[in-house]
């Protein structure tokens, strides 16, 4: 990789980071397709995945007295099981059929999300297909958080749960995810490089955004899943019809 590529992988890994510390997701959202205006797309979707694995690892440690572990049990089985048919897709699908997928089916959960559309805490089969949809979703785009965000927030977790028990399950997906790229050759000198080029502008943003979540208050916080959420739909499509 050259100069302009690094910096500005640093500049992505901040951004997303900073977002993902506040709202308990969107690294993958954010900081995949702004990679993606100077990486190849797959070579950004790996540099993401590395990234996001120590920035999930370490939020889940930290915040693991919150995090609903019959939950994460359930979602991280069926991610896993979902995690190989999203390698296919990845090899195989379009770039554009792909994202297209992605943004109608973000959108379609925000609208949800903001009318307050509510899954009861009871009916685990949601916890069994949406898991399979994120693995899938994990390993092909490296977005693997809409289907988690959609299905917590429809049980009106508190933020500190939302937050504890998405990171843990991301980042037990993320190292399933890394071992498929690795295997599958996915994985080269470029995406390591860049990744840990960006580890300390991670760092800095991890410390900031938990500075700032005394700040963010109920309404605030739903406002900014909903938010980030149809930024990603709206980034997938525009990204779709655009290359």
């Amino acid at each position: 990789m050259v100069l302009h590529q690094l910096i500005w992988i640093v500049v992505c890994v901040a951004v997303a980071a900073f977002a993902q510390s506040l709202a308990g997701f969107g690294f993958g959202l954010l900081s995949v397709p702004m990679m993606a205006l100077v990486l190849a797309p797959r070579d950004a979707i790996v540099v993401s995945v590395l990234v996001a694995t120590v920035s999930t690892t370490t939020q889940a440690i930290a915040d693991r007295r919150f995090t609903q572990w019959k939950t994460v049990r359930r979602l991280s089985v069926m991610s896993y099981a979902g995690m190989p048919f999203g390698l296919v897709l990845f090899n195989m699908v379009s770039e554009r059929a792909l994202r297209m997928g992605l943004g109608a089916v973000v959108l379609v959960a925000t609208i949800l999300i903001v009318r307050k559309f509510q899954i009861p805490s009871d009916a685990r089969k949601y916890d069994w297909i949406l898991g399979f949809i994120s693995g899938v979703l994990n390993t092909s785009t490296s977005t693997n958080g809409p289907p988690l965000v959609f299905l917590l927030k429809s049980r009106a977790l508190d933020p500190s749960t939302f937050r504890a028990t998405l990171n843990t399950v991301f980042s037990l997906a993320n190292i399933g995810a890394l071992l498929l790229f690795l295997g599958s050759g996915k994985m080269n000198h470029h995406n390591v490089v860049g990744a840990l080029v960006a580890l300390p502008a991670l760092a800095v943003a991890l410390k900031v955004g938990y500075a700032m979540r005394r700040h963010v208050r109920e309404e605030m916080f739903t406002a900014l899943v909903a938010g980030l959420m149809m930024l990603s739909g709206i980034s997938a499509l525009v990204a779709a019809f655009s290359h």
